[in-house]
């Protein structure tokens, strides 16, 4: 889930202008803390703006603190700067 995260911001700057925005709201009220990491993961899929996973790769994983401060570190530094 965020290797796909990480995937979709590294990619940012070569969305167009509406998918860079819808990207940046959800990515901003995660950030703010308006939504956990799961939410905006689902999100993220129901826009379109991340690929939906193939079901062999749908494995159940723990964001630990230091992944998701890592995940929202990065997303300050690329999104909303």
């Amino acid at each position: 889930m965020i290797n796909q995260m990480e995937q979709a911001i590294d990619g940012y700057e070569k969305m167009t202008a509406d998918r860079r925005e819808a990207m940046r709201g959800i990515l901003q009220r995660y950030v703010e803390g308006d939504m956990g990491i799961d939410e905006a993961y689902c999100e993220l899929l129901d826009a379109g703006l991340i690929p939906m996973p193939s079901r062999c790769a749908m494995k159940p994983k723990i964001a630990s603190e230091g992944d998701e401060a890592r995940l929202k570190d990065l997303i300050r530094a690329k999104i909303l700067r």
